[in-house]
């Protein structure tokens, strides 16, 4: 039987409550850990066509799990479904897209899995805009027992390859001891003086990081009165790489910096993080070449994913380094960029609608591939096994 073409005619079936999904999220725009009407819609529409649903799962309010077990041996196929707005822009990043992706790939699926033998789970996942969902839920276990997972963002371009920043976010205190500035400046142990240097020294640092690594910062507290010398100042940075390996050896230099700069000034040094580390993408080599030919065969255009189309971070990275995993990319409208106006305009729109049809076919007939070919499903393991060799 063809596989592949039956789960390609269930999308078809399906897409008109596929983009009811995504238009509803859309239209109701919600942002992290605050997905209450996404989480509901996904779940009812699982539900729906079959799927046993689970709510706070890993720790989590607003997440989802959906999960349909044929009962026959094959590898559980995962499906990342992302829901949450970008903060003051809707949905600029087409996370509703991504949710209607997700659910159509794992729906189609279903339609032929009890041939092929196997599972299913899908899995809604709060925050990834910032708060870092996956992250909590792979803390939390909401991943276990997932051979391999997928997901599809929304782009200007299809690609199946990615790339993205290792980043870790903290934000840093000095204690001095306040005085009047004009009368008894003598007293006092300023805590400005500290976080200026501390950016002279990171201006300075620029050359010799180049490319491999960033920190970027800016003053949050400086002080209550300009005629007090403060005795609290306080900064944020996020520290970023394209290697996780680099991006920690360069957050420890940061933190040593730190502490020799408060003994220079006699402060107290204190530290904090102000978000989950997010860790660069490892997309899985033989999911990408069976996603990029399936995805070619419904006619889709595919290219590699480059630097110069605007690089960021996620926490489906911290995913790909747990299992054998990918994120990819869907064509929405050419010459846009995400999170922007433009972009959220898009992902409302027919052409949003297009991308999610193509994308849930690709998912559906990768998992089709892999289903019916155990020595692919052994490839997928040895390309995650020699990547953690080769990293860690």
């Amino acid at each position: 039987m063809d596989y592949k073409q039956m789960v390609q005619d269930r999308v078809e079936e399906i897409l008109p409550d596929l983009t009811g999904l995504s238009d509803y999220l859309w239209h109701n725009p919600e942002y992290s850990f605050h997905e209450f009407k996404a989480c509901a819609a996904m779940s009812d529409l699982l539900r729906k066509y079959g799927f046993t649903v689970e709510n706070g799962v890993g720790g989590l309010e607003t997440s989802v799990r959906a999960v349909y077990d044929s009962r026959k041996p094959g590898p559980n196929v995962g499906y990342i479904g992302e829901f949450d707005a970008f903060p003051g822009m809707g949905h600029a990043c087409g996370h509703n897209l991504m949710c209607a992706i997700a659910c159509g790939a794992g729906i189609a699926l279903k339609s032929v899995i009890d041939d092929l033998g196997g599972k299913i789970t899908i899995l809604g996942t709060p925050a990834e805009e910032g708060g870092g969902g996956k992250i909590t839920m792979l803390e939390n276990g909401a991943f276990e027992g997932i051979d391999f997972a997928m997901l599809t963002h929304a782009s200007e371009d299809t690609c199946v390859n990615d790339i993205s920043y290792s980043r870790t976010d903290i934000r840093v205190h000095y204690y001095g001891k306040k005085s009047h500035a004009a009368t008894w400046p003598e007293e006092g142990v300023s805590a400005l003086t500290p976080i200026l240097e501390l950016f002279n020294i990171i201006n300075a640092m620029r050359l010799e990081l180049a490319d491999r690594g960033k920190i970027f910062g800016i003053i949050r507290d400086g002080g209550d009165c300009a005629i007090f010398i403060p005795d609290h100042c306080s900064a944020e940075f996020t520290i970023r790489s394209f290697s996780m390996k680099y991006k920690w050896e360069l957050f420890h230099r940061f933190i040593r910096i730190c502490e020799n700069v408060a003994e220079i000034t006699g402060t107290r040094f204190e530290y904090e993080m102000t978000d989950l580390s997010y860790e660069d993408i490892r997309n899985n080599p033989v999911l990408e070449d069976t996603l990029a030919k399936n995805f070619e065969m419904l006619g889709e255009t595919v290219c590699p994913r480059t630097k110069d189309q605007g690089i960021g971070c996620t926490d489906m990275g911290n995913v790909t380094h747990a299992l054998p995993g990918i994120q990819a990319y869907i064509h929405v409208r050419p010459n846009i960029r995400v999170h922007t106006p433009e972009f959220e305009e898009a992902t409302g729109s027919p052409d949003g609608h297009r991308a999610i049809e193509a994308a849930a076919k690709g998912m559906a007939m990768t998992a089709v591939d892999i289903l019916q070919d155990p020595s692919l499903m052994d490839a997928v393991r040895q390309a995650f096994k020699e990547m953690k060799a080769q990293y860690e």
